[in-house]
């Protein structure tokens, strides 16, 4: 019953348990709380005894007016009047934000105005009405609830006092060294989304419960405020203004709040309707003279968007930086918070279950931040594994059965049959038995597990190689003449590093069967093919189309063609003609070959790594000698440093006079004849499916 209250309380009501025993009482009233608030709580005791109130001559005036019975009661009974003493003390402490004490105990006995104690202290001719008065100058803040505490919420009543932070120690120290400042005083956190930046905050109120902080910190409350439960209902102009106006008011009546504000950003715009002011314009005279302390937190993007411009704004906060933890740091962390999981999905993690956790997710998901994605990851796949353990299943068809027993043994009772129902009586016994011990078999995560999950997130194979079997087949089925090349292309997607795209450039004459090849590879595998034909972005401007144009520029907000690959990571892409592409697009792909992401116009990071990258064109590696055609060499189009970025390079061949005659078998057409006008060096099996077309073969 006591472990929602501090020590000395518990302490005051065992008190009072107690006295009732000791004075043979039926139950326990406001008369025994009174008692072991004189006996336990000195400042009371001490502020009772000015009205000739002690501990006793109350017990004296309690023996005389009530007496005591000759048997000691066997249960601990509280009356109703003591139990609504008690909530309305709880009540009082919690709109103070205090901590339950005796004096608010003590008050709450004299505001009910009835009861056995009152009766008593009224034929003490006690003074209640100064008593009163005297408890409440100690420092009890009045009933009438704060509206900051309204619209916030106090972090101490939201903090886990379990949950642990691992690291931090800089950043935690920069915050107590700002806040105990005498100027500039309002520290401000910068990270990215997903490093702990809250956690930081709610790591500073465990302290400041714990008392672990500085003694000007020791007894400060942070309040949780929302710009958004700010703004809710300032229907008309001023309301909003008047608002905050109420509650600065507030935190310079009460030093010892301190307001924390995440998403902090957002006190840049709120308000500010039109010919009105924004709560940063509000703020600033006080943040500038330390009248109100603010703990901000924001992200580097929204900062620099927003509070780096207002310089004004800027000056008046202390800047922290929050990176993401190491791996090392990470790990230590989910090792740290395992226990938690454990018991809550009955599952058993080990550390090398943590390590490949984080390894796997530092790898593969790069749009978000450590701790936050790799808790995230552990929390899925403890979900997963509860969902398809066969546990649960088992468990459901042993209750069903032992449901059906406990009703057979209910009819033998019935009939009398006393021996057929202890027979199912011992059944119900050996099925609970081994629901408990099933209970009790904890679930394993496996490696696979994790990376079948991951998988799953992004979209994505990871290590399946077996997908790329059958492959080659697949290919020299559909594929006349390019044995060679297609066996590269499949060794290469076989082998192909998880930490860059694949990227294959294929070269050869036209009609060979190149993007043939990339277009069967996207059909086997089921994935989507992104056509990118570089004869529509030969100028420099193209690149807009690929990556979104820059702010200030019409179509910004419009999404672009890479932007496809933020939802489908694992994609085919084929560059047609790469000849042809302007310079600029030609250095985007160089970075994407080389560095495996790029950052859009808006910022974001796209990632490359799980893409199949194809690249057609007719270039070919040597010149052709004579009078015959020419084609200019690599060199000659493309630059060394992005020819040496490509996994490989794969000539296909021309097509020759065999080839054809393989092509025209394998259409089932026994008249080489009918093409004897046809040029297939020229044009190619592209145009050869159309010369047969037209000729109806």
């Amino acid at each position: 019953m006591f472990d929602k209250y501090s020590l000395k309380v518990s302490k005051i009501f065992k008190s009072a348990e107690a006295e009732m025993f000791n004075l043979h009482h039926p139950y326990v009233g406001s008369e025994h709380l009174l008692l072991s608030i004189l006996k336990n709580d000195a400042d009371m005791a001490s502020i009772a005894s000015k009205y000739d109130l002690t501990y006793d001559n109350f017990k004296s005036e309690l023996m005389l007016v009530v007496g005591s019975a000759t048997k000691a009661s066997t249960y601990c009974l509280y009356t109703p009047l003591l139990k609504r003493i008690i909530a309305s003390a709880s009540s009082d402490a919690k709109e103070c934000s205090e901590e339950l004490e005796g004096k608010h105990l003590f008050r709450a006995i004299i505001e009910e105005g009835e009861g056995i104690a009152i009766r008593l202290l009224y034929g003490m001719n006690i003074n209640l009405d100064k008593l009163y008065d005297e408890i409440s100058d100690t420092k009890i803040k009045s009933k009438q609830k704060l509206e900051l505490l309204t619209i916030g919420k106090s972090m101490s009543e939201l903090v886990d006092e379990n949950d642990i932070l691992v690291g931090r120690e800089k950043e935690i120290s920069l915050i107590i060294e700002t806040l105990i400042r005498k100027n500039k005083n309002n520290p401000l956190l910068v990270g990215e989304a997903g490093v702990g930046k809250t956690a930081i905050v709610e790591e500073l109120v465990r302290r400041i419960k714990r008392k672990d902080v500085p003694l000007s910190l020791q007894n400060k409350r942070i309040v949780l405020l929302e710009m958004g439960s700010l703004v809710a209902g300032t229907k008309y102009r001023g309301e909003f203004e008047e608002k905050l106006g109420k509650i600065i008011k507030e935190l310079e009546d009460n030093p010892d709040i301190i307001l924390f504000i995440d998403e902090i950003h957002t006190i840049v715009n709120a308000g500010g309707a039109e010919g009105a002011i924004n709560a940063s314009d509000i703020l600033k005279p006080y943040l500038a003279r330390g009248k109100v302390k603010i703990i901000g937190a924001t992200t580097s993007n929204e900062y620099n968007k927003f509070i780096n411009k207002d310089k004004a704004l800027m000056r008046r906060f202390e800047l922290i930086k929050v990176q993401a933890p190491t791996l090392e740091e990470t790990k230590e962390i989910l090792n740290k918070i395992k226990p938690s999981f454990e018991h809550h999905y009955n599952i058993k993690i080990t550390n090398k279950n943590i390590e490949d956790i984080v390894n796997l997710t530092n790898k593969y998901i790069i749009d978000r931040n450590n701790p936050d994605k790799s808790i995230d990851t552990l929390d899925s796949v403890c979900a997963m594994k509860a969902v398809e353990s066969t546990n649960n299943n088992l468990i459901n068809k042993l209750q069903e059965k032992k449901q059906n027993i406990t009703k057979e043994k209910e009819e033998m009772v019935k009939s009398n049959d006393f021996k057929k129902a202890l027979y199912y009586h011992n059944e119900e016994i050996k099925i609970n038995n081994k629901i408990k011990k099933i209970s009790k078999e904890m679930i394993k995560i496996t490696e696979n597990d994790i990376i079948n999950l991951i998988s799953r997130k992004i979209n994505v194979p990871i290590n399946k190689k077996e997908d790329y079997r059958g492959l080659e087949k697949y290919l020299l089925n559909n594929l006349v003449g390019q044995d060679d090349a297609i066996k590269k292309v499949v060794k290469a997607l076989m082998n192909r590093n998880d930490t860059k795209p694949l990227s294959l450039l294929l070269t050869g004459s036209t009609g060979v069967g190149k993007t043939e090849t990339v277009k069967l590879i996207a059909k086997f595998l089921g994935i989507n093919i992104l056509r990118l034909d570089m004869s529509e972005y030969n100028t420099d401007i193209a690149i807009t189309r690929l990556i979104g144009s820059s702010a200030g520029y019409i179509g910004y907000d419009d999404g672009a063609i890479f932007d496809k690959i933020k939802m489908e990571p694992f994609t085919c892409i084929l560059v047609d003609e790469l000849e042809k592409s302007s310079p600029s697009v030609m250095n985007l792909f160089l970075q994407i070959l080389d560095e495996g992401f790029i950052t859009n116009a808006k910022g974001e990071k796209i990632d490359f790594k799980n893409t199949l990258i194809f690249m057609t064109s007719n270039v070919k590696g040597h010149k052709k000698i004579g009078f015959m055609e020419s084609n200019s060499s690599f060199n000659e189009s493309f630059s060394k440093e992005f020819i040496a970025r490509f996994t490989d390079i794969i000539e296909y061949n021309d097509i020759t006079a065999e080839i054809i005659d393989k092509y025209l078998e394998k259409k089932k057409i026994k008249d080489k004849n009918i093409i004897k006008d046809f040029d297939y060096k020229k044009n190619g099996f592209r145009g050869l499916e159309n010369y047969l077309m037209k000729t109806k073969i």
